[in-house]
């Protein structure tokens, strides 16, 4: 594959399984810094803050700052507080997002005072928390996902994602949501490049999910590998690329694998 200036990597699927590592995935991230290369970590996570997924990181072994991190937590507080700086907002997410709202300068509310609803994942969410999801999308007020993931790859397999609460909403109101932040959405990879200060022609986007992150590299007119230590195998590939009806440009079984590759 073309070497690049830089590269825009997913971290669960590609660097590790929740508090997890994927060994080859660390061992490319370090290969990559040996060899100069500009690095910024993109994911679709919407549980976690910056502050937490950098602690995981390096508990990883990478030597990794605060700026090479863009998790969708943080690039949706910044997209509302652009919008309406001190909005008030309802979430159904957990304490990494609502860390990242209150960071922004947002105000966490009840649905019913609400200006804006943001969904995210939430592995406690109950009947309760869905009926004031239910209640704040039918107020029609701005509806923001944090990502528009289906499923995530945690330590003992998928479990489901953000994409779960979207559906049942849009199942139950007809409403989808008014913008999608998290990949394959041009809005966080957008953001990705102007961090970088590259062009989407000089980086290449890496990830484990051909429908998220294969999606938002294409979306944006950059190069795209896939690694197949996440959600897709290569049991599961043929059929994962005739279901979503985008192929790869580039195909390896983990990120070590693409970095020397790169070094011929």
């Amino acid at each position: 594959m073309p070497d690049k200036k830089g590269y825009i990597i997913d971290i669960d699927g590609v660097i590790g399984k929740s508090v997890t590592p994927i060994p080859e995935g660390v061992e490319g991230v370090k290969k990559l810094k040996e060899l100069g290369k500009k690095i910024i970590f993109v994911s679709n996570n919407s549980t976690r803050s910056r502050r937490i997924l950098l602690e995981r990181l390096r508990s990883f072994g990478l030597e990794v700052g605060e700026d090479e991190i863009l998790v969708a937590t943080y690039a949706t507080a910044r997209f509302i507080a652009r919008e309406k700086p001190n909005a008030k907002v309802f979430t159904t997410g957990e304490e990494g997002l609502i860390e990242e709202l209150r960071l922004a300068g947002l105000e966490i509310v009840e649905y019913d005072e609400a200006e804006y609803l943001v969904v995210g994942s939430n592995r406690k969410i109950n009947f309760e928390l869905m009926t004031k999801a239910l209640r704040a999308c039918l107020r029609g007020i701005r509806y923001i996902a944090t990502n528009p993931d289906r499923i995530f790859p945690a330590e003992d397999g998928p479990i489901p994602g953000t994409g779960m609460i979207i559906g049942a909403l849009y199942w139950m109101t007809g409403r989808e949501p008014d913008v999608v932040v998290g990949k394959p959405s041009e809005v966080i990879m957008r953001e990705a490049l102007d961090i970088l200060g590259l062009d989407a022609k000089d980086v290449a986007v890496v990830g484990d999910q051909i429908d998220v992150d294969v999606a938002a590299g294409k979306a944006i007119g950059a190069e795209t590998v896939l690694v197949l230590t996440g959600v897709t195998t290569r049991e599961n590939l043929d059929q994962m690329i005739e279901r979503h009806g985008l192929k790869p440009d580039y195909v390896f079984n983990s990120l070590k694998d693409m970095v020397e590759a790169l070094e011929g």
